[in-house]
């Protein structure tokens, strides 16, 4: 007879779960274990818990390199429980795919319950490490400073490129490739990064050059920092997926690594270079005799701000030249000095001549001027070397002949006194030809006014006109300014002209720019009275038109008036000391 088989329906259910990557303990090296753990129940349609039976899990990373991976099979407990591990190693942060499988199959239940499958998501998350491998100036040079308690720092110099080596990685070693990293000189200070670098998809590495455009268009290197020069900053690499860094990278749409970040403390130093201020030379004809001064000064500079570097330490380091060995040998002398606020070094010798270190020699010496260098700046690369050399005082100078110091003295007096009246001269010639230019300024103008009537459109001219020779001659800076700075212009220029014309100059300007009202031949007559009447001011001023007045004096020869002689009252003329009606021959 034939039978049939009643076979009930099977309820499975996952739970959810948030999975981490194994790690890598920093101490030991040792991987250690987060293994991915599946929990859920089985039941039947009645809700009857279905014990001892057989669970399959297997999962594969989304979008992973690897396929589907199989977890150990698990067992479901009394009240149809069941939990089972699955080991992820060398997994990436992401998403993995879970498969729970119930076989009747496989546990002998085909005649009794269905198959089930659930497949499900879990987060995979993931802490990522990052680390600064090389950090250097140029390209590929590395460079570092040991402090006294053998600390290392690396070196980098103030405005110039440098490169930054680093790596990014899950907790569990893997690398992680196509992430951007924000890159942070003085983070404290600056919260906007200096540039974005993005991990290799191979390696997880990063290369950057601030002096390569495609990786750092600004082609900023190191650079001041609210004023400060040299010293000790923090360079900072940071991956940080959760926000949108202002001017860096955008917030990482996976979401499923960890941010971090390392910072590393550097030294910023400066090159330095050396400068002549007072030259030592003193060699051939123009030597010294033994006893005489030798003085000499540098100017110690940061070489790319050009900025001077004060209170550093130059080394004048003295040398003779020994006859015998056809050498130079290095003196026991030596000079120390410190750099002022200019940044100068200066140093002052009595000649010792023929005595070197207490034995006789030629006596030819070279003085090397050079930085040693310190904590903040680097040792100079290019020394200063002069030499000095020994030659009897007799020898010297003479008091005869043309170029004698008296005679030398009062040509170099000559030659003072020409140049200052030289210049006097030609600034008086410069001041005349500005004037000129202003009359000729104002003559257009007038020929303009008269012989058209665009009254505007030639103020307009004047003003540009104006506006240019006022920049030409220092006038005014630059050619767009104020209506204020304009007048202030005119007055300096004007400076020969009466106040009254230049106030009605100037009106002539406003009137054309800013009235409303309807413009008229009568303003253009005001205008060319105007700028006719400082026309001639200007004419005055540079002593063209001097009028001369001519004074008949023939008239003062005619009527006669003798030395004391007056006229009275009634148009009389008398002699002082006579008078009338009496007899005297005194006379004046």
């Amino acid at each position: 007879a034939n039978g049939f088989n009643l076979i009930g329906r099977t309820v499975m259910t996952v739970d959810d779960q948030i999975v981490y990557t194994s790690e890598i303990d920093p101490m030991t090296g040792e991987v250690v274990p987060k293994p991915m753990v599946v929990t859920g129940q089985l039941s039947d349609e009645l809700g009857v818990n279905l014990t001892d039976r057989n669970i399959r899990v297997n999962y594969e990373m989304v979008n992973g390199q690897t396929g589907p991976v199989a977890c150990q099979s698990g067992m479901t407990d009394m009240d149809g429980f069941f939990s089972i591990g699955c080991p992820l190693s060398d997994v990436m942060a992401g998403k993995a795919k879970v498969t729970v499988t119930y076989s009747a199959y496989d546990n002998n239940d085909a005649y009794r319950y269905e198959n089930k499958t659930v497949q499900t998501e879990f987060d995979v998350f993931s802490n990522s490490t990052l680390q600064i491998t090389e950090v250097g100036p140029f390209k590929s040079s590395v460079d570092q400073w040991v402090a006294q308690n053998g600390s290392r720092y690396p070196v980098l110099y103030l405005k110039e490129s440098f490169h930054v080596d680093a790596f990014l990685a899950q907790s569990n070693g893997q690398s992680v490739g196509g992430k951007c990293l924000n890159l942070y000189l003085d983070p404290d200070e600056n919260i906007r990064p200096l540039a974005t670098i993005r991990t290799s998809d191979i390696d997880g590495t990063v290369e950057w050059f601030s002096g390569d455009p495609t990786q750092n268009p600004t082609l900023r290197g190191v650079e001041t920092t609210g004023g400060k020069l040299e010293g000790f900053r923090t360079l900072r690499v940071a991956f940080e997926p959760d926000r949108n860094v202002p001017g860096g990278c955008d917030k990482d749409n996976s979401n499923a690594l960890n941010g971090s970040a390392m910072d590393i403390e550097i030294l910023v130093r400066s090159r330095i270079d050396l400068q002549v201020k007072q030259t030592w030379s003193n060699s051939g004809a123009n030597g010294v005799d033994e006893g005489d001064r030798v003085y000499g000064e540098i100017a110690l500079l940061r070489d790319r701000l050009d900025l001077a570097v004060e209170n550093e330490e130059v080394i004048f380091s003295y040398q003779y030249f020994d006859d015998a060995t056809g050498e130079w040998v290095v003196s026991d002398l030596n000079n120390k000095s410190r750099t002022n606020e200019q940044g100068i070094a200066s140093f002052e010798w009595a000649f010792d001549g023929k005595s070197c270190d207490g034995q006789p020699c030629s006596g030819l010496w070279r003085i090397t001027a050079f930085y040693p260098g310190s904590t903040l700046f680097s040792a100079s690369q290019d020394n200063i070397t002069h030499e000095v050399s020994y030659k009897k005082a007799d020898a010297l100078s003479s008091d005869g002949g043309l170029l004698s110091p008296g005679n030398l003295l009062g040509l170099a007096i000559v030659v003072m006194a020409l140049l200052i009246a030289g210049a006097i001269y030609y600034q008086r010639v410069q001041e005349r030809r500005q004037v000129q230019a202003l009359r000729g300024i104002l003559t257009d103008a007038m020929m303009q006014l008269e012989a058209s009537n665009e009254y505007i459109a030639a103020i307009f001219d004047c003003y540009k006109s104006l506006v240019k020779h006022f920049k030409k001659y220092g006038f005014m800076k630059k050619v767009y300014e104020t209506a204020r700075e304009f007048e202030a212009a005119v007055r300096s220029a004007f400076n020969m002209v009466p106040t009254d014309q230049l106030d009605n100059f100037l009106s002539i300007f406003e009137e054309a720019r800013y009235s409303e009202h309807t413009i008229d031949a009568t303003h253009r007559d005001r205008a060319i009275q105007t700028l006719n009447a400082i026309t001639n001011s200007l004419t005055m001023s540079l002593g063209e038109e001097a009028t001369v007045k001519r004074v008949d004096i023939a008239s003062l020869y005619e009527n006669q008036t003798k030395a004391g002689q007056f006229v009275d009252a009634d148009g009389t003329v008398r002699q002082a000391g006579i008078v009338e009606g009496e007899g005297s021959d005194f006379k004046i």
